[in-house]
């Protein structure tokens, strides 16, 4: 871990060295590919859990 930490801290260190437009156009990228690894995520998960939830309610209202 402390290796881990320690790249990542020069990393930051090197970016916070560069202009605005630069930091800008390197770190876009990199936030919006996470943040759609995350929305396909989420979208994934949320349509399972309510793919089961209609599935309950619907065994629910069956007549038995």
């Amino acid at each position: 871990m402390g290796g881990f930490l320690s790249w990542w801290d020069g990393v930051e260190l090197w970016l916070s060295g560069l202009g605005f437009v630069v930091q800008t156009a390197i770190v876009m990228p990199v936030v919006l590919v996470l943040a759609y690894g995350i929305a396909v995520l989420l979208d994934g998960a949320l349509g399972n859990g309510i793919r089961l939830l209609r599935r309950a309610l619907h065994r629910d209202q069956e007549p038995s």
